[in-house]
């Protein structure tokens, strides 16, 4: 259960990217630019950390293709009515469309807080934490400027 969420919202103007993710100015991914989003987040709440993402298909696709994702991949998940679904009691909605699409949706990328990575590629985590801490879901929210 959700004890608080808690929303930022940032911008960026589309037309600073080029067809690859890549900020025209810099070369900046558009990825990094989440990235620094999220620090930026971590900073304004220094106890938490943010988890998700809400953002229109073109921005997800723009997040595609700055980390170069093959063209059957699908950055995202469908949401109903605005929200995203019940995962209690709706929990494979998004893998039931996985079935019926030529495409392979991705549902999670990298934190920029995820910066030690096994051999294979997954991240290590940090053992020495409490594992009986409460988590606070927290959600930056981006939005076209």
């Amino acid at each position: 259960m959700i004890e608080r969420e808690i929303c930022e919202t940032y911008n960026y103007t589309p037309s600073d990217f080029d067809e690859n993710g890549r900020r025209k100015s810099d070369g900046m991914t558009f990825r990094n630019l989440i990235k620094d989003f999220e620090r930026d987040f971590h900073n304004r709440h220094s106890a938490e950390y943010a988890l998700n993402l809400y953002a229109k298909s073109q921005t997800m696709n723009l997040l595609a293709r700055s980390c170069d994702a093959a063209p059957f991949l699908l950055y995202g998940m469908e949401l109903t009515e605005g929200k995203a679904f019940d995962a209690e009691k709706d929990t494979y909605r998004n893998h039931q469309m996985d079935q019926h699409s030529q495409h392979i949706y991705v549902y999670g990328i990298d934190s920029a807080y995820m910066t030690e990575f096994e051999e294979n590629g997954y991240p290590t985590m940090d053992d020495d934490g409490d594992e009986t801490e409460n988590v606070t879901i927290n959600v930056p929210q981006f939005e076209y400027a």
